[in-house]
């Protein structure tokens, strides 16, 4: 019975001043509050058989007290002895520092007794006694401070009992029937007081189901809606004579993502297409393909960057190879000089190619006839910013590129029906960066590490996990002390998120100019950033960051036919972990790592949906629900 009532927590008999205080501290003001303040874990009582399979073992016996307690020690230790009868067997009970039993317990009484049990000598020592009439097979722990388990057992069992609670139902009743599961009231219930594993499992089961629905009905919906269009009438031939002028021959893969791109262009529907392109594989290439494919057809492209750095290196990149195909190309971010006029001939059709940062999902931003919106590094934005974009032309063909390659569950959980393409393949010229994790114990071999790279004219990055922190051993300010009083000759440039726009440039200007160069940076250049004399990347406490990430961080390097290296600097023994990047390359196998050790949160970025700290869905075990509710919501939308 769901009663449309909810009281404050002190209107609780039982519940006074100190307790309500404490209760407060940890977020509970209400009644609603406290049955939604689920157990930590549960202390489990499996009542056992008394035999010899379960000799020098924890268990749980139901017995009958045969010989009343006495003390037969109470020497800083109090040491109580009385005998019980279970299974038909006379069993000698010792308790500690329980000298209450010998007024709780009477001969006759049943109890259930908890502790190692000694099957030659029939013996065993208890830590937990509870008569019959109090026992619970599963009893639910709380750990809130000050107070104790039991007390929060009976509070909530009270508010249950006198209906003062409201517990309103969040799924639609055809889903709870279709899938068998429990309502929300008697979910709540439960997990307050099961009295098994299946009443417990299937709270659980309920629980995931409500966090898959509502994951699925925020991002799901969003991007899964297909328009219908006309057929792009794009130029083959062009399109040919452009990937002929490119310097270089296509992976195998790349050729496969363009055709698929191509196919997408001549349905009668809005593509929708992800394309996972391992770091250093040219997804950018293959995205700047397309997007001449669409101006060739007479309508407008844009490329959203979440960084204007990486805009910026867009622009240029693009710019070189479509200026002498007459592609009209502008860059509009924050930093763009006569925004107005900018906006104003983009409305008008005056440019072809638009590549800017968040700048393009502004309101006054509008396309004369936009065909193909390509969003790189789609995790670095939120599904509103992404959405604001999409809705600006709702017949233009949908891109996302990531170069953080993403599970098939997550895939699938995020971008459902959408169209998969993957580059694996690197360059033929490309080699694999060579990785390898040293103690923070051991500087002497960073700084003869990149002594030895600046001295054959080659560039540096240094990376450090914060500008200022209390947590990271290592910062800009002494890393960057660090490094200048340890390396002659040194022309050391500082990049961070702090810096203005303007010194971000200058930075990266200078660091690509200058002789001895090393850039000592913050995460921010972890994509997009393509030096290709840069063969050396140093990540200081690499444990601070997840595998995929690192990955990231590490394809900076890499980007030509020399020799690179990535040296990881560990404040902590985490060799187990960090040594899989020091033996595997592929970034789609580390992003399954990541995914079991920390989570999807690294993988997919942390602005994507209110719902990623699942506390009872996993990405790994659940792809079922996630599958099944992704249908329910596509079907009742």
């Amino acid at each position: 019975m769901i009663i449309l009532e909810t009281i404050n927590i002190d209107k609780i008999s039982g519940v006074g001043l100190k307790t309500k205080k404490i209760l407060n501290k940890n977020g509970i003001y209400s009644t609603y509050d406290l049955v939604r303040f689920f157990p930590s874990s549960y202390e489990q009582f499996e009542v056992s058989n008394v035999s010899y399979k379960v000799h020098n073992q924890v268990i749980t016996i139901k017995c009958e007290v045969l010989l009343k307690p006495i003390i037969v020690s109470s020497f800083k230790t109090t040491v109580t002895t009385f005998a019980v009868k279970s299974d038909y067997s006379e069993i000698s009970v010792t308790a500690f520092n329980q000298p209450y039993l010998i007024d709780n317990l009477n001969i006759g009484d049943m109890i259930y007794i908890k502790g190692k049990y000694d099957f030659y000598q029939k013996k065993i020592t208890a830590n937990k006694i509870v008569k019959e009439d109090n026992f619970e097979s599963i009893k639910p722990k709380y750990n809130i401070e000050g107070i104790y388990d039991t007390t929060i057992s009976k509070l909530v069992k009270k508010v249950f009992h006198e209906e003062k609670v409201t517990i309103f139902e969040t799924l639609p009743s055809s889903m709870i029937e279709k899938h068998k599961l429990l309502t929300r009231y008697q979910t709540f219930k439960i997990l307050h007081s099961p009295l098994n594993k299946q009443d417990y499992q299937a709270a659980i089961k309920r629980l995931k189901y409500e966090e898959a629905y509502f994951l699925q009905k925020e991002l799901a919906l969003k991007i899964n809606q297909r328009v219908i269009r006309n057929e792009k009438k794009y130029n083959n031939d062009k399109v040919k004579e452009l990937i002929s002028s490119i310097p270089y021959q296509l992976t195998n893969d790349q050729k496969a993502a363009v055709n698929d791109i191509f196919r997408d262009f001549k349905k009668k529907e809005a593509a929708y297409r992800l394309i996972q392109g391992d770091v250093g594989s040219g997804k950018t290439v293959v995205g700047m393909i397309a997007m001449y494919g669409v101006v060739t057809a007479n309508e407008q492209a844009t490329l959203m960057a979440p960084t204007e750095l990486l805009a910026k290196q867009h622009y240029e990149t693009i710019k070189h190879f479509l200026n002498p195909f007459g592609v009209r190309i502008i860059l509009l971010t924050s930093e763009t000089k006569d925004k107005k006029m900018s906006k104003e001939a983009i409305k008008n059709g005056e440019y072809d190619i638009i590549i800017g940062t968040h700048a393009l999902i502004t309101d006054d931003v509008s396309f004369k006839n936009l065909g193909l919106i390509i969003i790189d590094e789609q995790h670095k934005f939120g599904v509103l910013a992404r959405n604001s974009l999409s809705k600006k032309a709702i017949e233009a063909d949908l891109i996302y590129l990531t170069a953080t390659p993403i599970p098939r569950t997550l895939t699938i959980s995020l971008f459902g029906d959408a169209s998969i393409s993957v580059i694996k393949e690197k360059p033929l010229n490309r080699q694999i960066v060579t990785t390898e994790l040293i103690m923070d114990y051991d500087l002497n071999r960073i700084y003869t590490e990149i002594s030895t790279t600046l001295k054959r004219q080659e560039r540096v990055y240094v990376v450090v996990p914060a500008i200022v922190s209390e947590h990271a051993k290592y910062n800009i300010d002494n890393v960057s002390k660090l490094l200048r009083e340890n390396i002659a000759n040194i022309n050391l440039f500082t990049m961070h998120g702090k810096n203005s726009k303007v010194l971000q440039d200058e930075a990266m200007t200078n660091f690509m100019k200058s002789d001895n160069a090393v850039l000592l940076a913050t995460t921010m250049i972890e994509v997009g950033i393509d030096v290709s004399d840069a063969t050396l990347m140093i990540i200081f406490s690499a444990n601070f960051f997840g595998l995929s990430q690192l990955h990231q961080l590490r394809g900076r390097v890499g980007r030509s036919d020399r020799l690179s290296r990535c040296l990881l600097v560990s404040t902590k023994e985490e060799v187990e972990r960090l040594n899989i990047l020091v033996t595997e390359n592929d970034g789609f196998k580390l992003s399954e790592y990541d995914l079991k050790l920390r989570g999807p949160g690294d993988i997919i970025g942390q602005e994507q949906t209110g719902f990623i700290n699942l506390k009872y869905l996993s990405f790994i075990d659940d792809y079922d629900i996630l599958k099944k509710m992704r249908e329910e919501v596509i079907k009742i939308s």
